[in-house]
């Protein structure tokens, strides 16, 4: 069989089950990643769908895995074009009889898998993003709890383990490699991070696979993990929070990779709150997966899941001081600035800006959900869609929508203004 193996957020070789599926059921394959150009069209809201932030930590990413696949012999064909359009002419000039790819079941992505399949291309999706398998769910996506501590409850009450992590097929040190001889030089050129939280610049910081893994490697051998919970709402600095989210958003790194190396650090280091904190993160994580794909196109609906008529107003003014970080508020200020200047924003930082949009300036959730998605080096439409429906109360929450109080959060988390004036000063 001639297959293509299409890199979509799975930009991993260990791990990647769908990968090792095209590998051992393929004679020839032909490796591609395409960067579709839609990514670079405006959004409804006038901005580029994709910051340089995101393409930079991506493309870091592609680099990476060329370079491990040319070890394995192989060459990664990389495109910038629409993925409908090169893949079908690929699929013409090499006669591929299947492509190979892992399964994003959110509507631009799945509409992309249609209009293969229309043009007559078969096509393999399989799903691997999540922590826990579809199949290993103690209920169907249908009768999944529409809150998430019933979610979380089941799943822990059942005691389902994730599938372990695989390495890559070995098989693939043999295949033979079709190379379209595609090597675009995709642009990495960076800003200076140095004042990021998140500096991608720096070598331990840069998207891939290996860097991933050497990030996850290093933190179980720190006493981070011990001391999560009590870190994880600061709002600044590289040693706060776990960090793992650009490379879970990208898929350098796979949540199971995670959760492995967590439960090694509990049988051989410590289990506390803070290590379990760090797999309610991930279940999190899930959540919002499988609450996608339940509900599908209705959480990027004004009302969301809110199946009374929310009274939901835009004020373009006010969003675009927002963005600009130019409102009546220094400390949201602070954070607009450091999102626009470096693609990271705190966890804690995310739901006290988000809650100002749509409490305080009266704006539309979904042109936050928007910013978020063209500024964020970790954007996850699952998380990203999910938390800003939440903070709207257009989610699945039935309590409604989540308000901060803005002082009270600024003398919690910044009492001393520190995190505001180093913004404010940039």
């Amino acid at each position: 069989m001639k297959s293509l193996y299409w890199f979509r957020n799975d930009l991993r070789l260990s791990d990647n089950p769908s990968l090792n599926l095209a590998i051992e059921k393929s004679e020839e394959i032909l490796f591609a990643y395409n960067y579709d150009t839609s990514n670079d069209k405006e959004s409804s809201w006038g901005f580029k769908k994709t910051s340089q932030h995101r393409k930079s930590f991506l493309f870091q990413g592609v680099s990476e895995l060329k370079s491990e696949l040319n070890q394995y012999g192989h060459s990664l064909n990389i495109y910038v074009d629409d993925s409908v359009t090169i893949l079908n002419n690929l699929v013409k000039k090499y006669k591929i009889d299947t492509i190979f790819c892992e399964s994003i079941e959110v509507y631009e992505e799945t509409k992309q898998i249609e209009l293969l399949e229309r043009e007559g291309v078969n096509v393999s999706c399989f799903w691997q993003s999540s922590l826990f398998m579809k199949h290993q769910l103690p209920f169907s996506i249908e009768e999944i709890p529409n809150v998430f501590t019933e979610f979380r409850k089941k799943i822990e009450d059942v005691g389902i383990t994730p599938n372990k992590p695989i390495n890559i097929s070995k098989k693939i040190a043999s295949i033979k490699s079709i190379d379209d001889k595609q090597l675009i030089d995709l642009n990495t050129n960076l800003h200076d991070y140095r004042k990021s939280s998140f500096p991608i610049s720096y070598k331990e910081f840069m998207g891939g696979g290996k860097t991933g893994k050497r990030y996850l490697n290093s933190y179980f051998q720190s006493d981070k993990p011990k001391k999560y919970k009590e870190t994880r709402n600061e709002l600044m600095g590289v040693n706060f929070s776990t960090k793992f989210s650009p490379w879970l958003a990208t898929g350098y790194l796979s949540a199971r990779e995670i959760f492995f190396n967590l439960k090694k650090y509990e049988s051989k280091i410590t289990k506390n709150e803070s290590t379990y904190w760090i797999f309610f993160e991930l279940l999190w994580r899930d959540y919002f997966r499988f609450i996608m794909i339940k509900y599908g196109d209705k959480l990027f609906y004004k009302n969301g899941l809110n199946l009374t008529t929310q009274n939901i107003n835009h004020d373009d003014e006010n969003y675009m001081s927002w963005i600009e970080g130019k409102t009546d508020d220094s400390f949201i200020n602070a954070g607009m600035i450091e999102l626009k200047a470096t693609g990271f924003l705190s966890n804690r930082m995310r739901q006290i800006v988000a809650s100002y949009l749509i409490n305080e300036l009266s704006c539309d959730w979904r042109a936050g959900a928007a910013w978020f998605e063209s500024q964020l080096i970790d954007y996850d439409v699952y998380s990203n869609q999910g938390n800003w429906a939440y903070m709207a109360g257009c989610g699945t929450d039935p309590r409604g929508g989540r308000f901060f109080n803005i002082d009270k959060q600024k003398k919690m988390y910044d009492s001393k203004s520190i995190y505001q004036n180093f913004w404010n000063q940039s």
